[in-house]
């Protein structure tokens, strides 16, 4: 034979133990190496290894294995952000949308122990179903209530539509005043609406406010640095509290010309009425049990700790005061008080003309409002149940839902509600004209973002 054709066939011969190689033998090695990986545990060298391989005697089965296997391993070793992306982008492989889910719970509750509240309820707020999660959001609730940030307490009530929860907060984002309403946003700002005439509205350039009270024809807004700032009439000095500082709580009332203040320590600071009289060394302070002061026309009511309370007589006394024992709210008109009791119910005391203590047979109450002529009830089911004069349409509030809070003011009920919006009846210009009235109630129905500030 020539030796060209020898050569020939020498050439064929290499050829195709060359294309054997490259397409049989080394896929083959490099398949069982990587197959050796995803058997020993090293799943990131065997996702390399057949994603190379591609179609290849099933690597593409195995890559998914050797993904949900490393994914797994994310899961047990706390990289649970991780572990949620490879299980996500895996889709329906085996069950790797329920360890999705798991993964994200596990991240949550590792949140939690981290004291990263927001972030651990921003997770579990996208899977409300799965099991666990309910009872972590109230661990988050119990947690960021007792350190004082209210603001996910508050949300975290809101997941669970726990208004008995959202009641314990002693949220001060809505208030009713003389004639004129003013609500706090979650971004710290504050809107008003109503009559105007002694500036009580003029809150536009506020900032970084935590809390609002509405008094007499005035209005305090707290800061998140502990100062106070006010507008409004000032006939009795109830404004001059430009130099306070270190406030953690304040109160006004709508019948009354009192400003209250809480101080971190637990003292009380006062202007107004009290200003200049010896009023003020009567309320208790947090030192002595106090845990919310109820300023009136005629008086005001310190609830206690222990339940009970210590009226401090102002511009007369109230008669059935004896009775208010076993509290856990109270509020005041201009001539009656009502209190709510532990087991939800209400007791009134005071003057009755008409009708505003007609609450002996209300039940399930989480919270309580008052005024001249009315008394309002927010009930555990978001609900609220009015008592007293309607010639404005007060009780029409008895037809909101979702309710979270509720302040009433002298002829009008207004109720802030979970998705952050504002509700309102009644009449609360001081003026008789309809149409005014009607586009203050307009102005309020389109406020949104009503809530606690976020904490920063």
């Amino acid at each position: 034979m020539r030796k060209w054709l020898w050569f020939l066939i020498i050439i064929l011969v290499i050829a195709a133990a060359s294309v054997l190689t490259v397409t049989v033998v080394i896929p083959l090695i490099k398949y069982n190496r990587a197959s050796a990986a995803l058997n020993e545990g090293r799943y990131e060298e065997a996702i390399a290894a057949f994603a190379e391989l591609g179609d290849y005697k099933g690597s593409t089965d195995k890559l998914l294995e050797s993904r949900y296997k490393a994914a797994e391993v994310k899961l047990n070793n706390g990289l649970y952000e991780q572990a949620m992306q490879d299980f996500l982008e895996l889709g329906s492989y085996l069950d790797s949308s329920e360890l999705y889910r798991e993964a994200r719970y596990r991240w949550g509750t590792a949140l939690i122990d981290e004291k990263k509240h927001r972030d651990a309820l921003e997770l579990f707020k996208l899977d409300m179903e799965y099991p666990g999660v309910e009872d972590e959001i109230r661990k988050i609730y119990g947690q960021t209530a007792e350190i004082g940030k209210k603001d996910v307490a508050y949300d975290a009530a809101v997941l669970l539509r726990d208004f008995k929860a959202i009641a314990d907060l002693n949220l001060q984002v809505i208030a009713a005043g003389r004639n004129h309403v003013v609500a706090l946003r979650r971004d710290g700002t504050v809107v008003a609406a109503g009559n105007n005439d002694k500036g009580q509205c003029n809150v536009q350039d506020w900032t970084d406010i935590i809390a609002v009270a509405a008094g007499f024809e005035y209005t305090v807004g707290l800061r998140s640095d502990g100062t106070i700032v006010a507008v409004g009439s000032n006939n009795n000095g109830q404004c001059n509290v430009q130099d306070w500082t270190d406030i953690v709580e304040i109160y006004a009332g709508n019948t009354a010309t009192d400003t209250i203040g809480v101080k971190s320590d637990g003292t009380i600071a006062a202007a107004g009425r009290l200003g200049g009289m010896d009023y003020i060394n009567l309320i208790p302070g947090k030192t002595e049990s106090m845990l919310k002061v109820i300023p009136g026309f005629r008086g005001i009511i310190v609830l206690l700790k222990e339940g009970n309370i210590k009226y401090i007589e102002m511009a007369g006394n109230m008669e059935d005061l004896d009775y208010f024992i076993g509290l856990t709210d109270a509020a005041i008109g201009t001539g009656h008080a009502v209190g709510l009791r532990f087991d939800g119910t209400v007791v009134s005391a005071g003057r009755s003309l008409a009708g505003q203590d007609d609450v002996k047979d209300w039940t399930n109450i989480i919270a309580v409002a008052a005024s001249n002529s009315n008394t309002a009830g927010l009930r555990s089911d978001g609900t609220v149940l009015v008592a007293g004069d309607n010639k404005k349409g007060q009780k029409e509030a008895k037809k909101w839902e979702d309710v979270v809070s509720v302040s009433v003011g002298p002829g009008y009920i207004v109720g802030l509600k979970m998705d952050g919006t504002v509700a309102a009846v009644g009449r609360i210009t001081g003026t008789e004209q309809g149409d005014e009235n009607e586009k203050v109630l307009e102005e309020i129905a389109s406020w949104q973002g009503i809530g606690p500030t976020f904490s920063k």
